[in-house]
């Protein structure tokens, strides 16, 4: 008898505590481990004893058996993914791992703040080991994750030192990882050396241009690598057209989305998306709403939220509510897209809706996402939060940023306390501004390294505007390249500019 396969979504996180009190420990532990076959069957409602069972497993370190209760599990949240891959990197088995991690990300998790921790352990741990083609991947995946430059180091030498180089999927992925890191040239060098390119390789080039905002550059590799009789893919589609819309190619964008008929190829919801993000970006709202009207298939929740954050860039509040209603039939436990409707509200001072929005949550159970940004030094790999006071160095990086703050004011800056979305005094807004976890991570780095190097910062989240404005000032006042990778794109600071223009 086949196993009933449930979604851990099903139910709202906030009714747990009601659904799984019955349990006890004893009673968890037993059915996970000796009656859980007959127990899952048994289960056709209460999708959350399935992460019930899966925890009590993990935590009895029966891993075989939780893996077997995860596999009948449709849809895995992102917490059950975290159990796994902590449980794996915990007992030692970092090919696992880094295995489940690199399919949690091939499932469109993002990986969190519980994630990464045990990734970064994985990545270390088979350091030490001597591992095949397949964890050399997995490992190359979350280094460039992570924007673990120094451990993808490690692991690129490994790559040459067994032979892997001469492989085009692992000489892709060294390129993609350290394009990942910030590292474009030497990216493309590795490019230029990788023979055999197959299609893949040349997508992930194209996407790593797109990705650091050289929409141009990335239109000249598509056109090289028809020239090199390589077919385009729908996914190289994907990676042009997303390249064109991180660098507002709009009538460029347009022909590309054309000419896949010509290469026979018929546009999949991810080129729908990309394009929706293209108009959306561009100002083109409108058309946008149209397009995904016209679509020969159903819009997911992803293509709506694109055309959200649209309308969070251009204030569009009538249909940003439109769509938002839209969403949330799709979609209504993902946090992100609460978040940005919260937004919007806020920028408008409409705070009794932004209320509403966080109390809608509350009853969901879609919590915010926290965001963090990283920071490499040492080869070790540093987190900070918002307002984060838990380093040992906090003092001095607070510091720093307070004498950032007289200079940055003098070339101009004013607080967008705008990005404050909650309904508190103009100082407080500007308060709590100055400590977003870039900028602590960004001011880590300037009293830890030389002056003149290079700061790179990898950040969960879209970069604020207010800190991409401050950021900017504080590359001319320290005279530094300062690389921020946020969700969407990379970000290079240098002398007062960023590479994106201000278009984001």
């Amino acid at each position: 008898m086949l196993l009933p396969r449930l979604n851990s979504r099903s139910r709202a996180v906030s009714t747990e505590r009601t659904i799984l009190s019955p349990f006890t420990k004893e009673y968890r532990v037993l059915a996970a481990e000796s009656g859980i076959r007959l127990f899952l069957e048994g289960c056709k409602v209460f999708a959350k004893i399935f992460l019930l069972s899966v925890s009590a497993v993990a935590a009895k370190l029966k891993l075989d058996t939780a893996r077997l209760v995860f596999e009948y599990i449709s849809n895995p949240s992102s917490y059950l993914w975290n159990i796994l891959i902590r449980e794996y990197a915990t007992q030692g088995n970092f090919r696992q791992s880094l295995a489940l991690y690199a399919k949690m990300m091939q499932n469109g998790f993002k990986p969190d703040k519980f994630a990464f921790p045990f990734a970064l352990k994985s990545c270390a741990g088979l350091a030490n080991l001597q591992i095949g083609k397949v964890s050399v991947l997995s490992a190359l995946l979350a280094c460039g994750n992570l924007g673990a430059s120094r451990k993808g180091e490690w692991f690129h030498s490994y790559v040459i030192h067994t032979g892997f180089e001469s492989d085009v999927l692992v000489a892709t992925a060294v390129m993609d990882m350290y394009a990942k890191c910030g590292s474009l040239d030497l990216a493309h060098k590795l490019f230029d050396q990788t023979e055999g390119k197959d299609v893949v390789c040349w997508s992930a080039m194209i996407a790593s241009y797109g990705f650091h905002g050289q929409g141009r550059t990335a239109i000249d590799l598509f056109d090289n690598m028809v020239k090199a009789g390589v077919g385009p893919n729908d996914i190289t589609f994907t990676c042009i057209l997303s390249a064109c819309s991180h660098s507002g190619l709009l009538e460029e964008g347009k022909r590309y989305f054309e000419a896949m008929k010509g290469f026979g190829i018929v546009p999949k919801l991810n080129n729908y998306s990309c394009m929706v993000d293209l108009l959306g970006r561009a100002g083109q709202v409108s058309e946008a709403e149209k397009l995904i009207e016209n679509m020969p298939m159903e819009p997911d929740a992803s293509l709506w939220g694109s055309l959200l954050g649209a309308c969070r860039i251009y204030g569009n509040l009538d249909l940003a509510e439109k769509i938002a209603d839209r969403i949330f039939q799709l979609d209504p436990f993902n946090s992100g897209y609460h978040v940005l409707l919260s937004n919007i509200y806020a920028a408008k001072s409409r705070w009794k809706e932004v209320e509403k929005v966080r109390l809608m949550m509350g009853r969901r159970g879609a919590t915010k996402e926290q965001g963090f940004s990283l920071i490499e030094f040492n080869n070790v790999v540093y987190k900070f939060g918002v307002g984060d006071r838990s380093h040992s160095e906090s003092e001095k990086i607070y510091s720093a940023l307070q004498e950032l703050s007289a200079p940055m004011k003098q070339l101009g800056y004013i607080p967008m306390t705008d990005f404050v979305l909650h309904d508190i005094e103009e100082e407080a807004k500007e308060e709590a501004l100055s400590y977003h976890s870039e900028r602590l991570a960004i001011a880590f780095g300037l009293i830890k390294t030389a002056p003149g190097t290079t700061i790179r910062i990898t950040k969960n989240l879209r970069i604020c505007g207010d800190c991409h404005n401050a950021i900017k000032l504080i590359s001319k006042i320290e005279n530094r390249l300062i690389v921020v990778r946020d969700m969407h794109r990379f970000h290079h600071f240098k002398d007062g500019v960023c590479s994106c223009g201000d278009y984001w």
